[in-house]
């Protein structure tokens, strides 16, 4: 039975073996990408930031620092020239910037004669903030003990009860609500409104209160709801875990599902390398596909193309003509896919064309 065993697995790892050698070996791994927000901002290179509202007087103050780091986080980013609060007063000398931000959430455009300065607007409101502050009064029974620590039992085989101990439970927190809008400075037409909810991680102690106050907890709020407000409005980059299976080769597509295959028979006319399933992340970025020969390093095939998470499961697909491998002379190739900027493939694939009858 024993020998049986050891039979049986040893098949099925050259099964596993000739599944993968059948994919054809493909390769990926974490990278950066460019999260590109959903709005066409390279079109507003001047950005102004108002002061931050409330719907309440209590989160006055949790507004401005909203808007103040939001404002330091576009800055930061490069992507735009954003006026600085002088600047913004200079503007509009005559007006209140308060009210100025009701007016541009009304949908109020700039008047045209200031339109130099800015040519985009960011409001920001804080429209909940709740702060928590509890004291919950426990009470625990304590248990007698022996030496060793461990409990007495009563004759039942239930632990002995020694007294109670009495104790309070604090716990501080905040939860934070806002809303962003990006405002065309010229028609007041909103490009982009995006609103969460952000809850500071709680702090619970023991008899005494937490060192962090629920008014402390908020600002942290507030700080995570600005990054989260500029992943919104600015291109960010961030870390990616690209999939092996996310590119393809394929003798076919049919059904909704690629015949992939390791090795490509001569008697096709062409076969067809595909990118499906990259993650939302890559949405509105550029890559490029690249096949070529695994000895010489020669790139035979070379396409661009934006990705597009409603591509469906077909993904982005080419259909390239076998002869373009053939005439290369090799029979050795590798897939890869790149992000436009960088030098290093994000998705390898490596594949075979079978050899000539009589070959090796």
């Amino acid at each position: 039975m024993r020998k049986l065993r050891v039979l049986a697995g040893g098949l099925l790892a050259a099964s596993a073996l000739w599944l993968v050698g059948c994919e054809g070996g493909g390769s990926g791994g974490k990278g950066w990408i460019t999260y590109r927000p959903n709005w066409e901002y390279e079109r507003y290179e001047r950005i102004a930031v108002l002061p931050g509202r409330a719907t309440t007087p209590e989160a006055a103050q949790q507004a401005g620092i909203l808007a103040d780091r939001l404002t330091t986080l576009l800055t930061q980013s490069g992507q735009f020239r954003v006026l600085s609060r002088s600047e913004l007063q200079e503007l509009f000398a005559e007006q209140d910037l308060s009210q100025l931000a009701d007016a541009i959430d009304a949908g109020t455009a700039i008047p045209q004669g200031r339109l130099q300065a800015a040519q985009a607007l960011v409001a920001v409101r804080i429209t909940d903030c709740k702060l928590i502050a509890d004291r919950e009064e426990r009470t625990m029974p304590r248990y007698a003990v022996d030496r060793r620590g461990n409990r007495l039992l009563d004759r039942y085989g239930q632990p002995i009860i020694a007294g109670y101990e009495t104790f309070y439970i604090y716990r501080h927190g905040a939860e934070v609500e806002g809303s962003v809008r990006v405002i065309d400075a010229a028609t007041g037409e909103i490009l982009i409104s995006h609103a969460a909810r952000v809850a500071a991680r709680p702090r619970v102690t023991r008899n005494v209160p937490p060192g962090v106050t629920p008014e402390q907890l908020a600002g942290e709020a507030v700080r995570e709801l600005a990054t989260e407000f500029f992943k919104a409005i600015a291109p960010t980059r961030m870390r990616v875990n690209f999939k092996g299976d996310m590119l393809v080769v394929a003798r076919d597509y049919y059904d909704g599902h690629y015949n992939t295959t390791g090795k490509l028979p001569r008697s096709l006319s062409e076969f067809i390398v595909a990118v499906r399933n990259l993650p939302e992340t890559c949405d509105r970025n550029r890559f490029r596909l690249v096949v070529a020969t695994q000895d010489t390093r020669q790139d035979l095939f070379e396409q661009e193309f934006v990705w597009s998470g409603s591509s469906g499961p077909e993904g982005v697909s080419y259909r390239i003509p076998l002869q373009t491998l053939l005439d290369s002379g090799s029979e050795k190739f590798v897939a890869k896919l790149y992000s436009v900027g960088d030098p290093e493939p994000k998705i390898q694939r490596k594949f075979t064309v079978e050899k000539t009858k009589g070959g090796d």
